[in-house]
């Protein structure tokens, strides 16, 4: 998002720090209370969870059921709700001069579906006098848990944990899915560690210590290996 503003001493920081102040507020407003959605994806993973653990969900209370998932709910939270995050500011070009230019980036996570309600929120938080363009747009993408693929990935889960069970989830990030998908090719993304309980995975993700346990990497390794050989 941009703002320009003919350059007049403090009516363009005031103008711009507003503007900037609002966005900040807004966009983090709106990750926090925009309506939540439950899509196909979210709401199967939700039913193998119920029918493995026992746990209740209510669609009636969809925070309040995620929470029950622990350090898991911070991961799925994500995935019920459009999310808006400032994550870079910039203005002028020299310290002893106001700028007459200010732009925002924001990193914005949309769910399948809800592009254009997404746009026309973004732009009652910004207002008439805002720019705002996309600097990398894909349309989200979501796919039915079904398939050969799927097939394979449950058997190669199952020969190395007999126990074990695979479960359709959506994925808040983005991936080269997006870019597939206009082909008319459909993407899994499967990445199978199996994590300590107690690890709190979605806390550790582009941080200083990024990791899982070196058994976590075997197990991986094991099951990638059944899939691609029996695929």
């Amino acid at each position: 998002v941009r703002w320009d503003y003919p350059p007049h001493e403090s009516i363009v920081r005031e103008v711009v720090r507003e503007k900037i102040g609002l966005l900040l507020v807004g966009t983090h407003r709106h990750s926090r209370v925009a309506r939540l959605v439950l899509t196909n994806t979210v709401a199967q993973f939700l039913a193998a969870v119920s029918e493995e653990t026992g746990l209740q969900f209510d669609a009636g209370d969809l925070e309040g059921s995620v929470a029950k998932l622990g350090p898991m709910a911070r991961m799925l939270g994500a995935t019920l709700r459009d999310t808006a995050n400032p994550t870079m500011l910039r203005a002028g070009y020299k310290a002893n001069v106001i700028p007459a230019t200010a732009e925002a980036v924001v990193d914005c996570r949309v769910l399948p579906g809800r592009q254009a309600a997404f746009e026309r929120e973004i732009d009652e938080i910004i207002g008439p006098d805002v720019t705002r363009e996309w600097i990398s747009a894909l349309s989200s993408y979501e796919t039915g848990f079904d398939g050969d693929l799927v097939e394979a990935m449950n058997a190669a889960v199952l020969a190395v944990d007999p126990e074990g069970r695979t479960v359709p989830y959506m994925l808040s990030g983005g991936t080269d899915a997006k870019a597939f998908a206009k082909l008319g090719i459909r993407c899994f993304g499967f990445a199978p560690l199996r994590l300590p309980p107690d690890l709190d995975f979605a806390a550790l993700f582009h941080g200083v210590d990024e990791r899982v346990p070196v058994e976590a990497l075997h197990f991986g390794t094991r099951v990638l290996e059944h899939f691609l050989t029996h695929c």
